[in-house]
């Protein structure tokens, strides 16, 4: 049976209709058949005419270059002695989408880098910083961060190349002498980048090292209700431009960075109406009265607040009254809620005071006012308050009234410690207040603590539970003996520190009043030694000499 031989025209259709492009070649290169494919890529591939670029001469088996416009990869295929053909593909597009596909990445990967920086910190410089340093990097040859205007001036952050950040104020005039800015620090939509002409930017906007700009965009930066400034960026050279692509990228970051921005804002905001609020529920700061001592400590229970349930309070001489007014209290609760509580208590103890009312009708009035408050939820203090007063030989006296706190302790010249036989009911809970005053001599060098049973009940120790105790706290003034009030002050604060270690406690105050040292006999002149020190009942009217 004879073979069968397609027939040459046969041959040249099937080439022909084949859909990827062949370039047939002689072995010295020249065009024997090109079909139609390889005629798109390659229009000058003409029988009898030589092999055209990018076909390469060097006898390569494979190429990839770039043609007309479009990418092209050829691999080369030996069919006899006399013939190779050229197999060619076009990857334009699938290059095109790979292109498109990384870039989308990189956009994607840089928004992903710019919300984790920008939401890192609330510090409104650092948080502009930031954002200067994201777009100068990753959207333009410089970047400028304009803030809204206060007091007429405008607060401007700027980063170059080569340069450190920049940090000025502008004038509220020179704001009009950016295209766009003030439409966009009103909030306004961005002005396509093609609209503004660069040309008419102010010298001021970037040093003349920087070279002209070739293209200048300015995007309001949206903040909470109202914009948060705005973000120019700018790019160098005659030929520089902002592509669409490269707009609708920089207001979405714009976006981002407005929130940002805007939430430092309202934290900033935030911290300064705190702190004004606070200035008036922190420990005061104490005077220093003539003839006696006083020592203030105070520890919330928070780590990081200032301000807690516990608090202490002094009141100096007013009107024709020359005593000193002392006040240490504990509000039910911890936190803001306690502390505002605390607020309003102190401050009905100061109008008080300006009546020149007594400790045990102060507890009285206060217990009155606490009823009388419309919170949902009632809360009840415990407090000790006193005057204090001088009297002679350097002694102190104090007239002390509690409405259900622990007992004030006396420190001694021996070192013993005696509690304040006054006593008395919650203020805050009960329509009628009972209170059982007390009068307290301290002697020089004897000492008179006021405390909040955060100091007895804070637990620690080898278990971690045990409570501070009023026994160890005795023991620990006790051996305060002889020390000067704040540092008596300072050591029980320090012991009962230690002996939480860290661990959980409530707020705890102390405020302590130390009569002076007494002059010795031999600088004062002589005279008689002062007399012992009493303990005064002041409901039972009668003293008793305290025995040593």
């Amino acid at each position: 049976m004879t073979a069968l031989r397609p027939a040459p025209a046969l041959l040249e259709a099937a080439f022909e209709a084949a859909r990827e492009a062949m370039v047939l070649c002689t072995a010295d290169r020249v065009v024997v058949m090109a079909n139609e494919a390889a005629r798109h890529l390659l229009p000058s591939a003409r029988p009898g005419s030589p092999a055209p670029a990018p076909l390469p001469a060097d006898g390569a088996d494979s190429f990839q270059a770039e043609h007309e416009g479009r990418q092209l990869y050829g691999m080369r295929r030996e069919l006899d002695d006399g013939h190779h053909a050229w197999f060619l593909r076009d990857h334009t597009e699938e290059l095109a989408r790979t292109t498109a596909l990384e870039v989308e990445r990189s956009r994607t990967a840089f928004l992903a880098e710019a919300g984790r920086r920008l939401s890192a910190s609330l510090h409104m410089r650092r948080c502009v910083r930031t954002a200067v340093e994201l777009a100068a990097t990753h959207l333009a040859d410089a970047a400028i961060v304009v803030l809204p205007p206060e007091r007429r001036q405008s607060a401007w952050t700027r980063l170059l190349p080569g340069l450190p950040v920049e940090e000025g104020t502008l004038r509220e005039p020179q704001l009009g002498e950016v295209p766009g800015l003030l439409e966009a620090l009103g909030g306004f939509p961005p002005i396509p980048s093609r609209w503004l002409d660069p040309s008419q930017a102010p010298g001021w906007l970037v040093p003349a090292g920087f070279g002209p700009v070739g293209a200048l965009l300015v995007i309001p930066l949206p903040g909470n209700a109202e914009p948060a400034g705005a973000l120019i960026l700018a790019r160098c050279g005659p030929a520089a431009v902002f592509t669409s692509e490269d707009e609708v990228l920089a207001r979405i970051f714009a976006a981002r960075a407005g929130a940002a921005v805007s939430a430092a804002v309202l934290y900033r905001e935030q911290v300064d109406t705190t702190a004004i609020l606070q200035a008036d529920l922190l420990p005061p700061e104490l005077p220093e009265p003539e003839g006696f001592e006083l020592t203030g400590a105070y520890q919330a229970a928070r780590e990081g607040l200032r301000i807690g349930g516990d608090f202490y309070d002094v009141f100096g001489p007013a009107g024709a009254s020359t005593d000193t007014v002392i006040a240490l209290g504990d509000v039910c609760g911890t936190g803001p809620e306690a502390a505002v509580l605390t607020g309003k208590v102190r401050q009905t103890l100061r109008a008080l005071r300006l009546v020149h009312t007594e400790p045990a009708a102060m507890l009285t009035v206060l217990n009155e006012a606490l009823l009388q408050q419309s919170s949902r939820q009632p809360r009840f203090v415990t407090m000790v308050i006193g005057s204090v007063h001088r009297i002679d030989h350097g002694r102190v006296q104090l007239e002390l009234a509690s409405g259900g706190h622990p007992a004030p302790l006396v420190l001694r010249h021996d070192g013993s410690v005696e509690e304040v036989p006054t006593s008395g009911t919650l203020i805050g809970v009960l329509p009628r207040t009972v209170v059982r005053p007390a009068t307290v001599e301290l002697a020089p060098g004897e000492l008179c603590l006021l405390y909040s049973d955060g100091l007895t009940e804070a637990r620690g120790g080898p278990t971690g539970t045990e409570q501070f105790g009023e026994g160890r706290l005795h023991q620990a003034l006790s051996e305060c003996r002889g020390m000067p009030g704040a540092v008596a002050v300072e050591r029980i604060r320090q012991l009962v520190s230690d002996w939480v270690r860290g661990g959980d406690s409530d707020d705890i105050a102390m405020l302590a009043v130390r009569a002076p040292t007494r002059t010795p006999l031999s600088l004062r002149g002589g005279g008689a030694p002062a007399q012992s020190p009493y303990v005064i009942a002041a409901r039972r009217g009668d003293r008793r000499p305290r025995n040593f």
